[in-house]
């Protein structure tokens, strides 16, 4: 009867789907904008050389493969009467607010001229690594409340999809105004100065956005019952070596880091290429739509294909979209006409996987948590997640790091005193294949740890099983 229960039984409604996605949605809105603009905004309004910001993107990235796991140990030894994980969702809001803004203040703050200034160097590394530190704090209990929400795994799913769902929609909102204001901005008359864009975007990320955060910790519980012996540091580190499914998707993550260089050369080609940069919104349109209907297809591709096979299939199919798109855009990639319903098709065709490529990672380190509570005892939602961000951050900084990096070898200029600078028709080539086709050969390598992924059909089933049982047993023991 306990193992009915307890793998069958929906634990979560439809109001807490709802405020965890919406919580989602409000930390994503500060993260979304940071991620998409950060380079373009120290390189092209705050106004620092490429190479020192390649610099500090590059040991960022270093300091996460630190800096998350020590947050996922500190999370697994937490024992408080409000859960581990919660503790942390309620107290991270407001130092996160504070730092999102001190980090694009940084133009109106500090007034030197030149690229290389110190006090501009060390303004930009100070308030981006405090950002990321607290980010971190929260962003791994939060993801870890996705495996504890509910020991269904079912309700576990739901939760993801909302989370991932309403992000995108709540989120979305720099992504749609700030191209426009970069086109009124680059108009020669034009009074309006991108730094005080990103500063009211930063003031509204600050504010609804880590309000809607704190969403989570307040209205969102925890229900897998957790062993009440605390493991120390070191059993927490060993959950890593102990975990061969967690160990393939970190591999499979790192090797696919590079293939996120791609991304960073939007935001160029558009301002650069095309000269307009509205035109992402007209772009977006169809994969937008086609984005929110793709978490409705989610019960389909489960039903038909394990999570292994989810992410071998969208792989190979994200690929050959891109390697398409490129080589027919070879030779018209500076002409708006053709182009504008080639990168519709470019953006709508992945889109269809949209939905199931933002719920079957998540959801497979979920299992990778199961699996070390099924072998060891001890559930690792701590170190496991921090597993999740890390390779998110980690491989957001290396692409943007490389791509920064790559900036003077396709030839693009900066200037000291203006975000626009025309740029050559060489450079404009070397963007539009940094954009499309880079990354495909990282992407596909990305692809050989998962081949050894075993934790699907019979073996999950059966881990499954024996965990309803166990947690039978320990809540139990902790209620007597």
């Amino acid at each position: 009867m306990s193992n009915a229960i307890s793998t069958s039984r929906r634990y979560v409604g439809l109001k807490e789907n709802i405020i965890y996605g919406i919580a989602n949605g409000g930390q994503c809105m500060g993260y979304s904008f940071l991620t998409s603009y950060i380079t373009y905004f120290f390189i092209n309004v705050f106004h620092v050389h490429p190479t020192y910001v390649s610099a500090m993107l590059f040991i960022e990235g270093i300091w996460d493969t630190i800096n998350d796991p020590l947050m996922g140990s500190v999370v697994d030894r937490t024992r408080t009467r409000y859960g581990k994980l919660r503790p942390y969702l309620l107290g991270i809001p407001l130092p996160l607010a504070v730092t999102t803004l001190a980090l694009f203040m940084a133009p109106l703050v500090v007034r030197a001229d030149s690229d290389t200034a110190p006090s501009k160097i060390i303004y930009m590394c100070v308030t981006y690594f405090l950002w990321e530190f607290f980010y971190t704090i929260g962003d791994v209990p939060f993801w870890g409340m996705s495996a504890s929400i509910s020991p269904n795994p079912d309700d576990r799913s739901r939760a993801i999809t909302s989370a991932r769902f309403l992000s995108g929609i709540v989120s979305g909102l720099p992504g749609i105004a700030m191209p426009i204001l970069f086109d009124i901005a680059a108009k020669p008359a034009s009074v309006l100065q991108l730094k005080y864009v990103f500063f009211a975007f930063a003031l509204l990320a600050s504010t609804v956005g880590m309000g809607l955060f704190a969403m989570s910790g307040i209205f969102v519980k925890e229900r897998v019952v957790q062993n009440t012996e605390e493991p120390s540091f070191k059993e927490c580190m060993e959950q890593i070596v102990k975990n061969p499914p967690l160990r393939l998707i970190i591999f499979k993550e790192v090797l696919g880091a590079f293939a996120g260089i791609g991304g960073i050369y939007g935001t160029y080609y558009f301002v650069d290429v095309l000269q307009n940069a509205s035109i992402q919104i007209l772009i977006g349109v169809p994969s937008t739509i086609i984005g929110f209907v793709a978490y409705l297809l989610v019960p389909f591709f489960k039903k038909r294909m394990n999570n292994k096979q989810i992410i071998v299939f969208s792989t190979l199919y994200g690929s050959a979209v891109n390697l398409m798109v490129y080589l027919a855009g070879l030779k018209h990639f500076t002409q708006l006409s053709f182009m504008v319903p080639l990168l519709m098709l470019n953006n709508a065709l992945p889109a269809i996987l949209g939905g199931i490529n933002a719920v079957v990672p998540t959801e497979m380190i979920g299992e990778t948590v199961d699996y070390m509570e099924w072998t060891t005892g001890q559930r690792s939602e701590g170190i496991s997640f921090s597993v999740l961000t890390f390779v998110g951050k980690f491989s957001g900084a290396i692409s943007r790091s490389l791509g920064t990096l790559t900036l003077p070898w396709v030839g693009y200029k900066t200037s000291s005193t203006s975000a626009f600078v025309q740029q050559s028709a060489a450079t404009k080539n070397r963007i539009w294949f940094m954009m499309m086709a880079s990354a495909i050969p990282m992407r596909l390598i990305s692809l050989i740890p998962i081949l050894f992924y075993d934790l699907v059909g019979e073996k999950r089933e059966r881990m499954l099983s024996e965990l309803a049982y166990h947690r039978s047993k320990l809540a139990h023991e902790v209620s007597g």
